[in-house]
Parts: structure tokens; C-alpha cells; sequence
């Protein structure tokens, strides 16, 4: 397709400054394999339906948001992509869960390759396993706070599980009777809550929680493009810098946002209680670091998967794909990181403009850029 014309048709699709208020408005990361569509996110359109947040696509600078009808006009949608949207835009609710859950399905049922549905399968098991072994961690913590350390038994992580979930019980049916609570309901009202922190882990992460590797992962990318622009030539340094910038304020609101999630956990059977009477508060508070990283997991799988020889290409791609931050982080962060990022954002806009950015859809390399696109659903599952 001539770039001109995609340029003409996308126009009416502009949407100009873009500046979301809310997380729900910036719209949740799809994972895309079609490189025009790299970064793209999807969120309700305002009387019904969904619709697609594109930005830069197909190298054309800004923000625009449009019906999935209107893709031809920009690119042909890979299989994968076809039925990955299908499936996203059936959902009765989006949130990064459960859009994270249909791009599993999609997966697995082999849209993008042997090596990504055989990551998803494995994730699948790995998060049912951490969802038991997050509720175990809360029976743990829940003796260690319920119980006089008299030094007559062993510290519950030393005990064998049976004896921990006898103990246990003994806490609840002694806080039963201030908060009215059956040890039996408590004991479901676990389950709940450990579904909600799975995500998120506990302190320590003994269960290898999902976003706290990607918090990992933001802050070795940071380092990662800190080292890298050093060493390369000025336009590499300026945007390496702007890059590692963006992650590091990313990384600074995952970390408050953890820590917040984490510090219910400093009276679990308040927390039961809480639970029981709003659990959609307590929802709220533990979702927030999936809302804020959304999005990066790609990121650092372009750097991630790149040879050393292909990153002063997969930058440019990176940039332009750094979320924004919305208003509403203001109210869950206590500082205006949306101002921040902006600032980030308008210098990653003058950087592509010098380094004509994003220009390998239009070249022999779209298969090679759809093929990497396909293993980052590995890494991303």
C-alpha cells in the first residue's frame, strides 16, 4: 500500500493530542503479530462495541483510534491477529486479565506457533500452581500474626502443612469471635483473596509472581539501555536515555503500587474481613500494578529477544510503544507521573522524527518483523 494514501485514510482517525484519563480509556495492550500493529490497545468504543488505539502505525506519527473494520485501510491482519481480536472483542469486561487470558487461548490453539501455545499451556500450570501456593503463604502469614510466639511450636514456614492448617484454624475460630466469621468461610475467603494477589505474590516473591518478574525485567532494561547508550553514538545515547527514563518512571510506579498491594498482607485477618464486606476495594488496589506495566512485557521482549547487532533497529520499534500514563495515576501514585511520562513521550516524538522510525513494514523485512512478533507471544504468554 502506497504511504501516502495509508496516510490519507488514517487522518480521519486522528486523535489528535492524546492524553487518556483513565487506564480503561489508554486501552490494554493486544498481542499483535501484524508489525503495523505492534503496540496496539484495545478498549470500549463510547456507545458500543471496541475499538483499537494505534500509535505511529505503519511509521505515521500520532495517536488513532478506530473500528477494526477500518485495519484494510492500514494493513492486512495476520490469522493470528483475526482471531485474536474475536475473541477480545466478545468479552463482556476488559481488564489486562482477562484480555492476558484470551490471548492464551489464542495460543493455544496454535495461531501463533508450536513454541507460543506450549508457553502458554505451561503458564496456565504455572499460575494455577502459584495460586495455591499464594494461598498457603497467606495461611502462613496468618499464623504468624495470630499466634503467641512462645517458642512451644516451630515457625509455621518450618511446619509440616497439615499441622499449618490446623494451626490455622485454631486462629480463626479464636478471631471468630470479633469478627463473626466461620473458619470455614474465612478459609474460602482465602481462596478469593489469593486469586486477586496471584498476580502480584507475596513479599519475597516465594511464588515467582508474574508482575514482580516484569518489575525485574523493567529495572535489568533500564540498566540494560543505560550501558547501551553509552557506548553508541549520539542519536543511540538520546534514545536510549529517553527509553531507560520511561522504564525507570514505570518501574518507580510498579514498585509503589506493589507496595501497597503488599501491605494489606500486614493483617491478613483484617484483610479477611475487608474482603468480605468489598472485595471489589481490595480488587482495585491489587490490579493497579497490571494497569501500570501493561504493555511493557513487550517491550522488554523486543529488547530481550534482539541481538546485539539488531537493537539500534528494535529501539525504534521500543519508542514507539512506551505507554502513556493516565490522569488517573495521579490519584493511585501520589505524584504526577503522567506529566513525567508526557515530557518523555514528546522527546521520543522529536528522536523518531531524526531516525524516520518504524519503516520495516513497508520493506522486504514484514516477515521477518511478523515472525518476531510471533515468538514475542512466547515470551509474553
Amino acid at each position: 500500500m502506497d504511504a501516502e494514501d495509508t496516510v490519507a485514510k488514517l487522518m480521519r482517525y486522528s486523535a489528535g493530542h492524546y492524553r487518556p484519563v483513565t487506564f480503561l480509556e489508554r486501552g490494554i495492550t493486544l498481542g499483535f503479530t501484524t508489525p503495523a500493529l505492534l503496540g496496539a490497545r484495545i478498549r470500549p468504543a463510547e456507545r458500543r462495541g471496541m475499538e483499537l488505539v494505534l500509535h505511529n502505525p505503519a511509521g505515521v506519527e500520532g495517536y488513532y483510534i478506530l473500528p477494526w473494520g477500518a485495519l484494510p485501510d492500514i494493513c492486512a491482519p495476520t490469522m493470528h491477529d483475526r482471531a485474536l481480536w474475536a475473541r477480545v472483542a466478545a468479552l463482556s469486561m476488559l481488564t489486562p486479565a482477562s484480555v492476558r487470558q484470551a490471548m492464551r487461548e489464542v495460543a493455544l490453539e496454535g495461531h501463533a506457533g508450536r513454541a507460543a501455545s506450549h508457553a502458554a499451556r505451561q503458564v496456565l500450570e504455572r499460575q494455577r500452581n502459584a495460586r495455591s501456593l499464594t494461598q498457603y503463604g497467606l495461611l502462613l502469614e496468618l499464623v504468624r500474626q495470630g499466634e503467641v510466639q512462645d517458642g512451644s511450636r516451630p515457625p509455621p514456614e518450618r511446619d509440616d502443612p497439615v499441622s499449618v492448617q490446623r494451626r490455622a484454624r485454631a486462629v480463626l475460630l479464636a478471631r471468630r469471635r470479633v469478627g463473626g466469621m466461620t473458619p470455614a468461610l474465612a478459609f474460602e475467603t482465602l481462596s478469593e483473596i489469593a486469586s486477586a494477589f496471584e498476580p502480584s505474590g507475596l513479599r519475597g516473591d516465594p511464588t515467582g509472581a508474574r508482575l514482580q518478574k516484569l518489575v525485574n525485567e523493567i529495572a535489568t532494561l533500564t540498566q540494560a539501555l543505560a550501558d547501551w547508550g553509552a557506548d553508541g553514538a549520539s542519536m543511540e545515547r538520546l534514545c536510549s536515555r529517553l527509553l531507560a527514563e520511561s522504564a525507570a518512571l514505570s518501574l518507580r510506579c510498579a514498585r509503589i503500587t506493589l507496595g501497597e498491594t503488599h501491605s494489606l498482607l500486614d493483617d491478613v485477618w483484617g484483610l479477611i474481613l475487608r474482603w468480605h464486606q468489598d472485595p471489589g476495594a481490595i480488587r482495585q488496589i491489587c490490579v493497579r500494578t497490571e494497569w501500570l506495566v501493561d504493555g511493557w512485557d513487550v517491550i522488554c521482549g523486543l529488547w530481550g529477544n534482539a541481538s546485539p547487532e539488531e537493537r539500534d533497529t528494535v529501539v525504534k520499534d521500543m519508542a514507539n510503544i512506551v505507554p502513556v500514563l493516565p490522569a488517573e495515576s495521579h490519584t493511585w501514585l501520589g505524584f504526577e507521573a503522567d506529566g513525567a511520562m508526557d515530557t518523555r513521550h514528546q522527546g521520543l516524538r522529536r528522536w523518531r522524527r531524526s531516525v524516520q522510525a518504524n519503516q520495516d513494514w513497508t520493506t522486504g523485512r514484514l516477515l521477518e518483523a511478523t515472525a518476531r512478533n510471533e515468538n514475542l507471544r512466547e515470551h509474553c504468554a
